[in-house]
C-alpha cells in the first residue's frame, strides 16, 4: 500500500475498524515507513489529550434553550418588519419604491467606488466608447493573469491592427 492510502486510512485503523488484514498491513507499512508512523503517532498522542479532557455536564436547561435559539434562526424579524412597513401600500407602488432605492444606492455605490463618472455633465455626452467601458470594466480585475480568458479578450479588444 502506498503512503497516500496509509494516511487515509489510519483513523479506522486507530479505530480498528479495518478488516484483520487490512489492519496487519496498515503495521507492517508503520514499521517500515518513519513518516506513516510518525503521523500515526500525532494521533494517538492527539486521542491520548482528548482523554484527559473532563466531560462537561450541561444545565438541565441548555438543551431546551439551544431549540429556541435554533427555531430563533427562522424567524425573519427584518422581513416581518418591512412587511408590516409596505403592507398598508399596493404592491406596484411598494415595488417601486424598492426599485428607486436600488437605482439610488446603486449609483451612489458606483459612484463611491469607482470614483469617476462614465457619462460627462456637459450634455449628457459618454465619453468612452463602448469598448473602453467594457476594457475599463475588465481591468478592475488587473493583474490579468497571462493566458487567461479575460487576459486574450483585452488583447482583442484593444488590437489596432498590425503593427510587427
Amino acid at each position: 500500500m502506498s503512503c497516500r492510502n496509509i494516511k487515509k486510512r489510519l483513523s479506522a485503523y486507530q479505530d480498528r475498524e479495518l478488516s484483520s488484514d487490512e489492519q496487519a498491513r496498515i503495521k507492517s507499512h508503520l514499521q517500515g515507513c518513519p513518516e506513516c508512523s510518525a503521523l500515526y503517532a500525532d494521533f494517538q498522542h492527539t486521542w491520548e489529550m482528548l482523554g484527559e479532557v473532563p466531560e462537561i455536564d450541561p444545565a438541565q436547561t441548555f438543551y431546551l434553550e439551544l431549540r429556541k435559539k435554533i427555531a430563533g434562526f427562522n424567524d425573519r424579524h427584518f422581513i416581518s418588519r418591512l412587511r408590516q412597513v409596505f403592507q398598508f401600500l399596493p404592491a406596484p407602488l411598494t415595488t417601486a419604491t424598492l426599485v428607486l432605492a436600488g437605482l439610488v444606492i446603486g449609483t451612489y455605490a458606483g459612484n463611491f467606488f469607482f470614483q469617476e463618472s462614465l457619462i460627462s455633465h456637459q450634455g449628457l455626452q459618454p465619453r468612452f466608447s463602448r469598448l473602453d467601458v467594457s476594457l475599463a470594466s475588465i481591468r478592475t480585475f488587473d493583474p490579468i493573469p497571462p493566458g487567461t480568458l479575460a487576459h486574450g479578450y483585452v488583447r482583442m479588444a484593444s488590437y489596432k491592427g498590425s503593427a510587427h
